[in-house]
């Protein structure tokens, strides 16, 4: 016989719940560091709702973040339900969620939260949490942090679907990206512990990826990212017009040979009849409803393409996935000002599979996944799949 888990109850009578919160403090505004400051082994918090026993945890720190995991498992043994919520951008969640994985942890006992700490926060903007976090985080005896805990026990929690992405290069081939500190840059290869270059470079996904011309914008915005969304967005512009006007172009169909949903073929850029358009400058997978911090749902305002009577409602729970291409360089800057400069490509289950073409050694293919930039040298194939995870993980949703 299954022992059932027992909640722990306040001396009122009233339960008490657990919440566990890790802030990435260098998402973003780094404004998650402001949680930091309260950084204690339990704050309890008393709200309309009852009783909350608020853990906070540095995710950057490994020694902090290990202790935020342990104390985790050991919620994991009392009761059957509680909250992990992550004050950082949407790729912190992965983060966390991977973490617990690799301890071999329950995670179907968790219902996750995500607060818009980062730079586009398109996860969270889609689950009700808002595109930034509140002026006034903590507030007068903790009066604002009160209310934020208030409002992730009166969220549902729902279903989320997480995709596997898996790259792999040639033997010949690596993989990198651009690390800025202090106003300098390095590239840095993937590399395996043993510091050979890693051949395929596997991740989960809860937004988007994409090959072409936005990672190429991304990587150079990389070596200048600063904390202040205003400059971020100047400096995003900026190297889109260094990208558009100032450098040669590579399009989608000189560097992907075919892509396959499964056994059927959707594109083949070396026949007549399948093939992409020319000028295709973006390869875009779609779960999330926006892309890169803008507000229009790319999916609803895109153009039909050949499926006009076919496509169905976006959603990030019903394990399809969403295909879109930017037909030319302009049309990915028009769509943050007029929606529906893209056009529909595919929208189902998978398994996916993007094959490339030879490269030269020199070329490099720009790549992102949820907004971490980064580039492909001498690229074969690109995989992705619904992560079996999916039917484990909840999201809180706020209405």
């Amino acid at each position: 016989m299954t022992e059932t888990k027992s909640s722990p109850e306040t001396d009122s009578g009233r339960q008490s719940s657990p919440v566990v919160l890790f802030a990435n403090g260098k998402s973003g505004s780094n404004r998650a560091k402001k949680y930091l400051k309260l950084h204690s082994d339990s704050l309890n918090l008393k709200t309309n709702l009852g009783k909350v026993e608020l853990t906070i945890a540095d995710l950057q720190n490994p020694e902090d973040r290990e202790k935020g995991i342990q104390e985790i498992k050991s919620l994991l043994e009392t009761f059957q339900k509680f909250k992990v919520v992550v004050a950082g951008g949407d790729g912190s969640l992965i983060w966390v969620i991977e973490e617990l994985l690799k301890h071999q942890l329950d995670i179907s006992l968790i219902e996750f939260g995500i607060l818009p700490f980062g730079t586009g926060n398109d996860l969270a903007a889609m689950l009700g949490w808002g595109r930034k976090p509140p002026k006034k985080l903590i507030g007068k005896n903790l009066s604002h942090l009160v209310k934020y805990a208030e409002s992730w026990l009166q969220a549902e929690a729902k279903p989320l679907d997480i995709w596997q992405i898996s790259i792999e290069v040639e033997e010949t081939g690596h993989f990198e990206k651009i690390t800025a500190e202090n106003g300098h840059y390095k590239r840095e290869h993937f590399k395996f512990e043993s510091d050979s270059d890693l051949k395929v470079y596997s991740r989960l996904m809860t937004n988007y990826f994409s090959v072409g011309l936005d990672a190429r914008i991304g990587v150079g915005f990389d070596k200048r990212r600063t904390t202040s969304k205003i400059f971020n967005r100047m400096i995003y512009c900026w190297e889109g017009f260094k990208k558009i006007f100032c450098l040669p172009n590579t399009r989608v169909p000189e560097i992907t040979s075919t892509f396959y949903e499964d056994s059927s073929c959707i594109f083949n850029n070396s026949s007549t009849d399948k093939r992409l358009p020319e000028k295709t400058s973006v390869f875009l997978a779609l779960n999330s409803r926006t892309y890169a911090g803008g507000d229009n749902f790319i999916w609803d305002a895109a153009s039909p393409g050949e499926g006009e009577n076919t496509w169905q409602e976006q959603s990030p729970r019903d394990g399809k996935l969403e295909f879109v291409i930017f037909k030319g360089e302009f049309d990915l800057g028009l769509e943050q000002i007029i929606a529906g400069r893209a056009q529909k490509l595919l929208q189902s289950q998978g398994p996916f599979t993007l094959n490339f073409n030879e490269l030269p050694e020199n070329r490099r293919v720009y790549m992102q996944i949820d907004g971490e930039y980064f580039y492909a040298v001498k690229p074969k194939r690109i995989v992705i799949n619904l992560s079996e995870i999916s039917e484990k993980v909840q999201v809180l949703v706020k209405d």
